[in-house]
């Protein structure tokens, strides 16, 4: 007949911690693999987000711009909106890219109302918003209780140089700048659109 010590042997202490350990590693990294593919997914989402935002400035430039040009000549009111919005900002060379992120935050171009962004719902009067790196969730052109400002989203109006035997053209240098969870460094997107100047 056997005795006890011989037909019923446990796990020692030992053991279970080790058990316990493993089990809690796999824990661990299951959950950083989740939280990597949510912020990823975040981000991903953030871009596709500001992109449009992006592509939305851009559209009401061309608009103001098509309206200018057909303007042209008659001094009207898309003459004037044209003036006031982009060519009081207008300068010789834009912000270079590199420089928007400094010190892991977001910087706007150095002197002001060099940046500008557009509040697109009122291109008809005067859309020019002055923009500012505060952003509570990803680059845009937000509108709260009918004031709109632009977080993290601004542009630069670079004028072409001089010549006479072409039009003039600007380069709208469209930027973003933004922090995504799970990201050190800020998030950036930039675009240029140029559009021409009518012939004289």
């Amino acid at each position: 007949m056997l005795g006890y010590n011989d037909t019923q042997r446990g796990d020692t202490i030992i053991e279970v911690l080790f058990a316990v350990t493993i089990f809690c590693l796999v824990a661990i990294g299951g959950l950083s693999i989740m939280n990597q593919g949510t912020a990823m997914a975040q981000r991903a989402l953030e871009i596709g987000l500001v992109r449009q935002q992006m592509d939305a400035q851009a559209d009401a430039l061309k608009f103001l711009n098509h309206a200018y040009v057909a303007d042209y000549g008659k001094r009207g009111q898309a003459t004037t909106q044209w003036q006031q919005i982009i060519e009081q900002s207008a300068v010789t060379q834009a912000q270079d890219f590199s420089s928007v992120v400094e010190n892991d935050e977001c910087r706007l171009p150095g002197a002001s109302g060099q940046a500008f962004a557009l509040d697109i719902s009122k291109l008809d009067g005067n859309p020019k918003i002055a923009p500012t790196t505060d952003v509570t969730t990803y680059a845009q052109v937000r509108s709260k209780e009918g004031v709109a400002t632009a977080e993290g989203l601004w542009v630069q109006a670079v004028r072409s140089p001089a010549s006479d035997d072409r039009p003039g053209f600007y380069d709208f240098h469209i930027r973003a700048c933004w922090v995504s969870p799970g990201q050190v460094r800020p998030v950036t997107l930039g675009t240029i659109v140029r559009l021409y100047e009518p012939r004289g």
